[in-house]
């Protein structure tokens, strides 16, 4: 049976948080796209950072928890930005300006 250390949890929690910072910030700086104006060359790009940074959210614990962990991370983190975003709208227009 597999222990759940607590401190290995919040490390699980603080590296995914900074990973999607971090990562908003890096996609916000590279332009204003719109899904549906993405090409396959974005779409691939997307999808090897999603693999390039996995290691750096869970680090060595590649468990179901730690896993599971770290998606649930991610999802409470988009909510929290977008509940701050609809709340102050410069942080709002910040995040998603209006396309161009």
């Amino acid at each position: 049976m597999i222990e759940l250390d607590p401190r290995v949890l919040a490390e699980i929690v603080l590296r995914t948080a900074v990973v999607y910072i971090v990562l908003l910030l890096l996609l916000r700086l590279a332009g204003k796209r719109e899904l549906g104006q993405m090409s396959i060359f974005d779409l691939v790009v997307v999808l090897i950072v999603a693999n390039a940074v996995q290691n750096a959210m869970v680090g060595p614990d590649t468990s179901l928890t730690g896993g599971l962990l770290a998606a649930a991370s991610l999802i409470a983190l988009n909510w929290l930005i977008d509940r701050l975003g609809i709340r102050y709208a410069w942080l709002g227009r910040r995040l998603s300006s209006e396309p161009t």
